[in-house]
């Protein structure tokens, strides 16, 4: 699924929202529930909004870690292999790994926890490249089938 797909998932998802109406009462006594119908529709703008710019966000990010280590740069290698191993195959990660970073790396971690946390869809199957090249980077730094 490409941008202009997750972009247009992004937008039914809006059209959605704007037709959602609370009804309250009940039998003959059904009315729209219009103050909370305004309440709810801003709560479930505010997710979806958020989850779509964390999911953009974290996208990107994982892939800026993806080409640094592609690129054998040897600082902070092997955290971001580990890091990227946790997000990929729910394998726990030590805290202390996003410690004594570069603050570009640590913030990129952090805009992939955030985009894991929506968890509206797999990241290494939408950043470019895929599985394959997450697995590649894998089986590079472990010398291991992945």
């Amino acid at each position: 699924m490409g941008k202009s797909e997750r972009e247009r998932r992004h937008q039914a998802n809006l059209d959605r929202i704007d037709r959602v109406q609370l009804v309250c009462g009940s039998a003959d006594g059904l009315r729209i529930d219009h103050e909370g119908t305004l309440f709810e529709r801003a709560r479930m703008l505010g997710e979806e909004i958020s989850a779509h710019q964390a999911t953009e966000l974290g996208l990107a990010a994982l892939d800026r870690l993806l080409r640094r280590v592609e690129g054998r740069d040897p600082r902070h290698r092997r955290d971001i292999l580990a890091f990227i191993a946790a997000v990929w195959n729910n394998k726990p990660l030590a805290l202390a790994t996003l410690r004594g970073l570069e603050q570009s790396v640590g913030d990129d971690m952090v805009a992939v926890l955030d985009a894991f946390r929506y968890g509206r869809l797999n990241l290494v199957e939408h950043v470019e490249g895929g599985p394959r090249r997450v697995t590649r980077a894998l089986r590079d730094w472990t010398g291991a089938s992945v």
